[in-house]
Formats: C-alpha cells, sequence, structure tokens
C-alpha cells in the first residue's frame, strides 16, 4: 500500500462508466491505447503510474459501463506485466456491488434496497447475466486497496482513499477503518444539509501543510481544495469533468477532461465542499 518514490502518478477520480473520457484524459498524460486497446508504454511514459481512487463501475450506460471494465481488467494484466503501472483504489460502488453478486449475508435485501440497486448499481445486472464479466470484476475487486500511501519526504506525502475519512481512520487496517475510507456519511439521510455539516472533518481536521489526504466519492462542480484536503470527483458521470492530480516527486498538479456526450448523463441534488462564507 506505499507506492514507490521513483515513479510520477496520475491519480484519476471517479469514472463511473465514463471510459471515453477515461481514455481522453490518459492520453491527455501520455497513454496511448494501440489497435487491440491496450495502454502502451512508452520511453515517455515509463516512470508514469496510473491510480483509479474508486468507483469506476456504476451509474453509466451498460454499454459504457461493459468498455470500462473490459478496459481496466485487460490494461491492469497488461500494465503491471513487469513492474506496476496500474493501481485500483476500492470505491463504495465496488463494494456494494461485490456484495451483490456475492449474496453477501449481511446485505439486507428490501423493497428499497433493489429499487437503490437498480438506479445506483446498475452494474449488478449487467454481471447477474455476463459470467465472464463478472469474474473480470471479481478479479478486479481482489486488486483493490482500500487506501494508498506515499510519502517523499518529511514535508511531503499524500493519503488516497476513496472517501473523506476522519484523519484517525486513514492508513489504519482494521475492518471499521478500511469502511470509513471507502464510503462516508450519506447525503441521502440527510439530503438538505450542507456537506461540510455533514462531514465536518473534512474542514475542522484540514492543516496547512503539504501531507494531504486525496479523495474522490462526493460529485463536485470542480476540484475542492481546502489546505490539504482535496477532492477530485468532478461529477463526469453528472455532464461535468473527469479530473486528476498528478503527482511528481514533492510537487503536485491538476488536469482534468469534459464529459464527452457518448452516453446518457445521471443526474443528482448537488451539495459543494468547501463551501464557506467569506
Amino acid at each position: 500500500m506505499k507506492l514507490p518514490l521513483d515513479m510520477e502518478y496520475i491519480v484519476i477520480g471517479d469514472v463511473h462508466g465514463c471510459i471515453d473520457e477515461l481514455k481522453t484524459l490518459l492520453a491527455k498524460q501520455g497513454f496511448f491505447p494501440n489497435r487491440e486497446g491496450l495502454l502502451q508504454i512508452t520511453p515517455e511514459n515509463q516512470d508514469k503510474s496510473i491510480i483509479l481512487l474508486g468507483d469506476f463501475i456504476d451509474k453509466g450506460s451498460e454499454e459504457k459501463l461493459r468498455e470500462t471494465i473490459d478496459f481496466i481488467y485487460r490494461n491492469y494484466h497488461h500494465l503491471n506485466q513487469n513492474s506496476q503501472h496500474l493501481y485500483l483504489v476500492l470505491g463504495n460502488h465496488e463494494e456494494m456491488v461485490y456484495r451483490y453478486i456475492t449474496d453477501d449475508p449481511t446485505l439486507n435485501i428490501t423493497p428499497k434496497s433493489i429499487q437503490s440497486k437498480e438506479k445506483y448499481y446498475n452494474t449488478v445486472a449487467l454481471l447477474e447475466k455476463d459470467i465472464l464479466m463478472k469474474e473480470q470484476f471479481l478479479e478486479l475487486y481482489e486488486a483493490c486497496h482500500p487506501f494508498l500511501y506515499y510519502s517523499y519526504n518529511k514535508d511531503f506525502s499524500l493519503t488516497l482513499t476513496h472517501a473523506p475519512c476522519p484523519e484517525k481512520y486513514l492508513r489504519e487496517e482494521d475492518e471499521y477503518s478500511r469502511k470509513q475510507m471507502i464510503k462516508c456519511v450519506s447525503r441521502s439521510k440527510k439530503p438538505r444539509m450542507k456537506l461540510d455539516e455533514l462531514i465536518a472533518y473534512t474542514h475542522t481536521e484540514a492543516k496547512d501543510n503539504q501531507h494531504y489526504h486525496i479523495f474522490g466519492h462526493l460529485s463536485q462542480p470542480d476540484i475542492r481544495h481546502y489546505k490539504n484536503r482535496i477532492c477530485i470527483d468532478t461529477s463526469a458521470i453528472y455532464a461535468g469533468r473527469l479530473s486528476c492530480v498528478v503527482v511528481n516527486k514533492d510537487k503536485i498538479d491538476f488536469d482534468s477532461v469534459p464529459f464527452e456526450n457518448k452516453q446518457q448523463a445521471s443526474t443528482q441534488y448537488d451539495s459543494k465542499l468547501f463551501d464557506f462564507e467569506n
């Protein structure tokens, strides 16, 4: 879970089946596919690695979800043959879909949860009828990390998780901490409460240093950055942008690409993070 220091990292926010946008963003960072759709390692990108920050499935169309899983699966094996160039962080959507398709006995199936599955976890329907794709997904799920850590020196480090969580759970390996790094308190339970009130620790625990906590999970209109906390889920599937953080030694930069309208965008109620009154 500790990342090598001799690589540049391209950390990409929630994909949610936006495979066309993912390919465009990767091309901007120097990763181009061949005729078989496999990303090529070249002298220009051999010192770069890609990190998907969770929630690469769900919400997109079935066609795009199928393309996304196949693309990630084949490139996970292709790019990691000799050294690791593709890492996966576990998101709450991967976790929930895994629980559905493995008949997790702790998953409480109710009419409401079935409705939620059809609306928010629509990858389940695809995997239930496509055994090969189900096997691919299960293999990718096992490859996912609850967090990744990059510590360049005493003044600069990154903790990468899918969801924001209180600092005391970061990089802890017990089951409860793992759950906190995958999914924070749901907005659906208090839809009118501002995110800055619902998960106040994202700003009350933020510090003026370069020991960053980078996460996705909370779809936002743009990259939200407050002190050492950064959210890079910029609502690609909601017709926003797909964004990434580029980490090079002790420096970070940002990049993004717009939604390409090659599938129907989803809709949701937005609540902006770090939306403080001046």
